[in-house]
């Protein structure tokens, strides 16, 4: 199981370029290293994650930080093929929510809060909206922007944001339980399944998908029957 823990704990985890490299970073990492099988996403101290750093959010409007340098490479779908597990704490704001729907298993304690303030501070979100649009209703992710009101664990789950509200002192130890557990499955197998069930989520054609669904898992069952096997080149 590998892990990324958010470390800035006296700024609330509020990111910063520096973060947003040794973030995508450390995920790459994960993906590539056969041994990991699951990655676990934490915050230290007392919130998960305050959003962007105020002073990065102003340099950015500014133009004197690339914003478009400022993105966490997971949120494109199907780059991480590894199921990604959430443990949230604490306030959970902007781009602390983006991992959240990002995450393919989300626990949070119950007095987490949640906020997306960035339309009322001028600042069109696109990962977030594109993000939301696989986990939660269009009710609740325009609610949510629109206002910019924080949001407790109770609408969490409600919401479908989150999988499960803990004890505040249960996160990690149920996250990283969690993590394990999906870690102990085989490989292949999840990543064809989180696949399948994202694709399924903004497929127009689900006879498609389906028959793409089943060739993959076609290719896999032969795979694991001849593993040393190799395609012959003519």
């Amino acid at each position: 199981m590998g892990s990324i823990t958010l470390n800035r704990p006296g700024k609330r985890n509020a990111m910063t370029p520096e973060m947003f490299d040794l973030f995508n970073a450390a995920m790459q990492s994960h993906e590539a290293d056969d041994d990991v099988r699951a990655i676990l996403i934490l915050g230290e101290g007392a919130a998960f994650c305050a959003g962007g750093d105020l002073g990065m959010i102003d340099a950015a409007n500014k133009g004197t930080v690339d914003a478009e340098a400022l993105d966490l490479d997971f949120f494109q779908p199907g780059l991480i093929t590894k199921p990604i597990i959430c443990g949230i704490s604490g306030a959970c704001v902007g781009e602390g929510v983006a991992m959240a729907l990002a995450s393919d298993i989300v626990i949070c304690g119950r007095s987490a809060r949640f906020a997306l303030p960035e339309v009322a501070l001028g600042i069109p979100p696109v990962d977030i909206p594109l993000l939301a649009a696989r986990r939660l209703g269009a009710n609740h992710i325009l609610e949510a922007l629109l206002t910019g009101d924080w949001k407790d664990s109770q609408w969490a789950d409600k919401t479908g944001l989150v999988n499960e509200v803990v004890d505040d002192e249960a996160v990690i130890a149920t996250a990283s339980a969690l993590a394990r557990k999906v870690a102990g499955l085989p490989t292949s197998v999840v990543a064809l399944v989180k696949s399948l069930v994202y694709e399924a989520r903004g497929c127009a054609d689900p006879a498609a998908l389906r028959t793409h669904g089943a060739a993959r898992r076609s290719r896999l069952r032969e795979a694991a029957r001849y593993p040393f096997a190799r395609p012959m080149r003519t």
